[in-house]
């Protein structure tokens, strides 16, 4: 019975000394040039650990523009090549022309996954909104489409100078000026569910269920 006594005397001992060796707060643990020092982004107050890394604010704050519905087109007009290219140094190994004049591009690259600063065409379509990407008409279906439309006996739009690619209409201009499109160009793939409204020189096509402008012809 001693024995256990002078044992549990002794760890009460023991513990006490610990309670006054660790510090109070976790703030204490770093006081000085303890892990602070070698952890200077570490604050153990409010939890912030060390990244590893400076940020780094960006190198510049103006946004590219974004593309016009006609610089679109063109980009989408462009060869789609499915070649894969050669890479930078493909000249040296194939020792030919055709080789010697690509661009220094990713080895193994397409048309669809070459990085944009290798391709003008990705380029433009990277910076379009995926809403803004206009149907794909060949330029003589935008021709035959106006001129229907044009032709159609139905009155020109009154407030639609603001309107472009994307759009919504309100409620007012889906009833007043939104119309069916002449039966003639229906037959274009992709539009016969399609309505439109017209101003004198322009003539939008519009989805009717969400009334979003989803094409833009001009004259």
């Amino acid at each position: 019975m001693r024995h256990r006594s002078q044992f549990a005397l002794l760890s009460l001992i023991l513990l006490t000394g610990a309670a006054c060796v660790l510090p109070a707060t976790r703030a204490g643990a770093f006081a000085g040039n303890n892990g602070a020092a070698a952890d200077p982004g570490f604050v153990p107050d409010s939890g912030q650990i060390n990244r590893g890394f400076d940020e780094q604010l960006p190198t510049h704050s103006q946004l590219r523009p974004i593309p016009t519905p006609a610089q679109v087109r063109a980009a989408l007009a462009m060869p789609d090549s499915d070649q894969a290219a050669l890479g930078a140094n493909a000249n040296a190994t194939t020792g030919s022309a055709a080789a010697s004049a690509q661009p220094s591009a990713p080895i193994g690259a397409t048309g669809q996954t070459m990085p944009a600063k290798f391709s003008q065409r990705n380029d433009t379509l990277d910076r379009a909104p995926i809403m803004a990407l206009p149907i794909g008409l060949s330029d003589a279906e935008r021709r035959r489409i106006y001129q229907a439309a044009m032709a159609d006996n139905t009155p020109l739009a009154i407030d639609a100078a603001q309107l472009v690619l994307t759009s919504e209409l309100n409620a007012e201009q889906a009833l007043r000026d939104m119309h069916p499109l002449p039966e003639r160009v229906r037959r274009i793939a992709g539009i016969a569910r399609l309505d439109y409204l017209k101003t004198k020189d322009k003539v939008f096509l519009v989805e009717p269920d969400t009334r979003i402008v989803v094409d833009e012809i001009g004259s």
